[in-house]
């Protein structure tokens, strides 16, 4: 069974996959949002979105696919570094963190398109955004759904990297508290610093994915 396992460089190679791609995903959603062209209790107003539209539209492509490629090789990135104790957690948080992932990307992307067509010239315009914006459940619903998705799977990560210590604890716990913590911080400012925050932390498990790429 032995001569099955992937040799130590394919090992190496896949883990540095991970780790760059879950750094550049990290990065990418933490820059866009504290970067975003419109405050966030702008987005429903119509005049805002129109003239910012095609901003907005990439804003909801980098979010959406920034977002996504975190949360699919975070999970990943722990199932390299959980090896022993807390691996069957590491695996259940790599399913949960990434259906999460495709959720929030669908619906995060889905209203950026969607606002970008009901601003154009070619709409019925405001009465059509209005309306969009009072029943956005069917878009933003499965945005929120992948969202407390990621919520339960990075407990479960930081659970798994806890207590197999292939991080230090205060990482592992560092994880799920920083993203509680967008919870708490509503809209605004304070959530996007406090999402930068998070996405820190999965740089951080990058950082130690990659360190343990050889190992």
């Amino acid at each position: 069974m032995d001569t099955l396992a992937p040799s130590p460089t394919i090992r190496s190679s896949r883990t540095a996959v991970v780790a760059v791609l879950l750094a550049a995903g990290a990065v990418t959603a933490a820059a866009n949002l504290l970067l975003r062209p419109v405050p966030a209790l702008d987005f429903g107003t119509y005049a805002t979105m129109r003239a910012e539209r095609d901003a907005v539209w990439l804003f909801s492509l980098l979010g959406g696919v920034g977002t996504a490629v975190a949360y699919i090789t975070a999970g990943l990135a722990a199932c390299l570094l959980v090896r022993h104790k807390g691996a069957p957690l590491a695996t259940i948080a790599a399913v949960l963190t990434g259906l999460a992932g495709v959720l929030f990307c669908a619906g995060f992307f889905a209203i950026g398109a969607v606002d970008w067509y009901l601003t154009s010239e070619a709409t019925a315009g405001h009465a059509l955004f209005d309306s969009f914006q009072s029943d956005s459940g069917r878009v933003f619903g499965i945005q929120a759904i992948g969202f407390l998705l990621s919520v339960v799977g990075f407990v479960v990560l930081g659970a798994a990297l806890w207590r197999s210590r292939a991080v230090p604890r205060w990482l592992a716990a560092a994880v799920p508290l920083s993203q509680i913590a967008m919870i708490a911080a509503g809209a605004g400012v304070i959530y996007d610093v406090v999402h930068a925050v998070f996405m820190a932390t999965l740089v951080t498990i990058s950082w130690f994915a990659w360190r343990g790429r050889t190992e």
